[in-house]
C-alpha cells in the first residue's frame, strides 16, 4: 500500500508522463519516422497517438480496480504471488535496458556536441550517480522534478524553434496521403519507440490518492507528446525533405544548428537546446529507475526501495557500456524496441485487464471521470 507521503497529484502524473516519453528520443525520432513514414510521417504520428491515448485509458482501468496499489502489488493478486513476482521482475528487467540504452545515447550525443574530450565512461557515470541520488529521495522527489523540468525544456525549445519556420518549405510534404496504408505497416513496428514510457503509467497512478482522475491528465500529456511529435515531424520533413532527413542520425539537431538570426549575441542555438536537454534526460532516466527500485522492493517485500538504487546503479553502468559505438547501439534499441517493448506496453496489460475482469478482482465500478 502506499503511504500518505507518497502521493502525487493529477498534474504531477501528466508531467512525468510527458517527460518519459519524449526523453532521450527526441532528437532523432523524426529520423526513425521519415525513413518507414516518408513524407506523411506527421499524420502517422497523428494516427499513433491516438492509439496511444486509447491504449492509455485501458492502462487507467487496471489501476482503477486497485486503488492505492501500484502494478507490482496487484499483479500478484491477479495472477498470484510467484508468477506476480517473476513478471515484475521481467519488466523491471526490461525497463533497465531501455534505461541502458538512453544512457549510452544521451552519452553519445553529449560527447559529440558537447564534451568531445570527456570519457564516455565518466559521463556515464555522472549522469548515473546524480539520478541515484533524486531516486533515493522517493517518488515525490521524482514527481517534483518533472514538474519543474518541463517549462525549463519546452518553452525555450518552441522560441528556438519559431525563427526557422521561415525558411521551412512545405511543398516537401506533398504528396499527402500516398501509400498511406503501407506506411502505418511500416511504422507501426516502430511505434514503441516513439512511445515508449508510456507504461510507467502502470505504477505511477498507483501514488494518486485517487486513480480514477487519472484520465484527463494522462490524456492532455500524451496529447501534448502528439503534437510534439508531429510538430517536430512537419518542421524536420518541410525543412530538408523526407529523403534527406534520412540520412542524419539527428535531423532536429541539424536544422536547430541551421538557423541563423541576424543581430544574436547566441553564436550555437543548439548549444542550449543541448543544455537544457541534459535536464530532461535526468528526469526521464530517473522516472524509470525509480520503478526498478521500487518493483525490487516489492519483489524482496521490505519497506523501502532507496536501498536497491545503488546495487542497480552498477547493473545499469555496466549494461550502458555494452554497446561497442552508436551503430550496435541502435541495433540494440531497435531490437528492445521491436520486440521486448511491444510485449510490455501492450500484451502484459490488456491480458492483466482481462484476467482481472474475467476473474472479477478489484473494484468494478468506480467514477472513472
Amino acid at each position: 500500500m502506499i503511504r500518505n507521503n507518497d502521493n502525487i497529484s493529477p498534474y504531477q502524473l501528466s508531467m512525468i508522463l510527458i517527460m518519459a516519453v519524449i526523453g532521450v528520443g527526441v532528437f532523432n525520432f523524426v529520423q526513425i519516422a521519415a525513413k518507414y513514414g516518408g513524407n506523411d510521417a506527421w499524420i502517422i504520428m497523428l494516427a499513433m497517438g491516438a492509439v496511444h491515448i486509447l491504449l492509455a485509458f485501458l492502462l487507467i482501468k487496471l489501476n482503477c480496480r486497485f486503488p492505492g496499489k501500484t502494478f507490482p502489488e496487484y499483479i500478484q493478486q491477479i495472477i498470484g504471488v510467484i508468477p506476480g513476482k517473476i513478471l515484475v521482475f521481467l519488466i523491471s528487467s526490461y525497463i533497465m535496458l531501455n534505461l541502458a540504452y538512453e544512457v549510452r545515447e544521451f552519452t553519445e550525443v553529449a560527447k559529440m556536441f558537447l564534451l568531445p574530450r570527456t570519457p564516455t565512461e565518466i559521463l556515464m557515470f555522472a549522469l548515473i550517480l546524480v539520478c541515484v541520488y533524486v531516486v533515493r529521495g522517493g517518488v515525490e522527489s521524482v514527481a517534483r522534478l518533472a514538474e519543474i523540468t518541463f517549462p525549463i525544456l519546452f518553452i525555450p525549445f518552441f522560441l528556438v524553434l519559431l525563427p526557422g519556420f521561415t525558411s521551412l518549405d512545405l511543398t516537401n510534404l506533398l504528396p499527402v496521403g500516398s501509400e498511406i496504408g503501407t506506411k502505418l505497416t511500416r511504422m507501426v513496428p516502430h511505434a514503441p519507440h516513439a512511445f515508449r514510457g508510456i507504461e510507467y503509467i502502470l505504477f505511477y497512478i498507483g501514488f494518486m490518492e485517487r486513480p480514477q482522475k487519472a484520465y484527463k491528465p494522462v490524456a492532455w500529456g500524451l496529447v501534448f507528446v502528439t503534437g510534439f511529435y508531429t510538430l517536430v515531424s512537419i518542421i524536420v520533413l518541410s525543412a530538408f525533405g523526407a529523403k534527406s532527413a534520412t540520412k542524419s542520425i539527428w535531423p532536429l539537431l541539424i536544422y536547430i544548428r541551421n538557423i541563423n538570426i541576424p543581430g544574436l549575441f547566441i553564436e550555437r542555438l543548439d548549444g542550449i537546446i543541448l543544455s537544457l536537454w541534459v535536464v530532461t534526460v535526468f528526469t526521464t532516466i530517473i522516472t524509470g529507475f525509480f520503478i526498478v527500485t521500487y518493483s525490487f522492493s516489492k519483489i524482496f517485500n521490505t519497506k523501502e526501495q532507496k536501498q536497491f538504487a545503488l546495487p542497480l546503479m552498477i547493473i545499469l553502468y555496466y549494461l550502458a557500456l555494452q554497446a561497442a559505438g552508436l551503430a550496435e547501439l541502435y541495433q540494440w534499441g531497435d531490437w528492445i524496441f521491436k520486440y521486448v517493448s511491444s510485449i510490455f506496453i501492450y500484451v502484459v496489460p490488456v491480458f492483466a485487464l482481462v484476467i482481472a475482469a474475467l476473474r472479477r478482482l478489484g473494484v468494478k465500478k468506480s467514477e472513472d471521470f
